[in-house]
């Protein structure tokens, strides 16, 4: 029960942080004097259905957003930095995001066209080190979480 309570909230404050996000993009790239023209212009231009009130609610109050000197709304760049860091601080501290500070990284030369067969194998043997692969035609960057390395691996990659 609780963990569905957590994913409701945690569906709302994403899809207010990706309104918030639309309507950065579109008074970056546009002007605007009035805030129904605002509205109507998310609506249109992304789909995002918003009231006036609460328009208004996170231009105030969350955005920091007023008029210029020319009368348009626009964010100013404190603002978008303050608003880009506080979501990509949510973003990391998600219950989806992983982070592995101490990675080891692999670069392995292969015959043309086998790359991509290699790397699967990699990732199906050893999945539980092996956090992902870059692939080429002929080559693979292989990420290994260096604080789980698997032995065989380690034996492996070296040859």
């Amino acid at each position: 029960m609780e963990n569905s309570f957590r994913d409701r909230n945690e569906e709302r404050k994403e899809q207010m942080n990706q309104k918030q996000e639309a309507l950065l993009k579109l008074l970056e790239k546009q002007n605007f004097k009035s805030q129904l023209a605002i509205v109507r212009a998310l609506k249109r231009e992304y789909g995002i259905q918003v009231s006036q009130s609460t328009l208004s609610r996170y231009m105030k109050k969350e955005l920091g957003i007023q008029k210029n000197k020319e009368g348009y709304y626009k964010p100013s760049q404190v603002e978008r930095t303050k608003f880009h860091h506080k979501r990509l601080k949510e973003l990391l501290n998600s219950r989806k995001t992983a982070i592995y500070p101490n990675v080891a990284t692999y670069f392995i030369r292969t015959e043309e066209g086998k790359a991509q067969e290699i790397a699967y194998h990699l990732r199906k043997v050893f999945h539980d080190s092996v956090l992902a692969t870059n692939v080429g035609l002929d080559y693979i960057i292989l990420f290994v979480d260096a604080n789980n390395p698997s032995e065989e691996l380690l034996e492996l990659l070296k040859g």
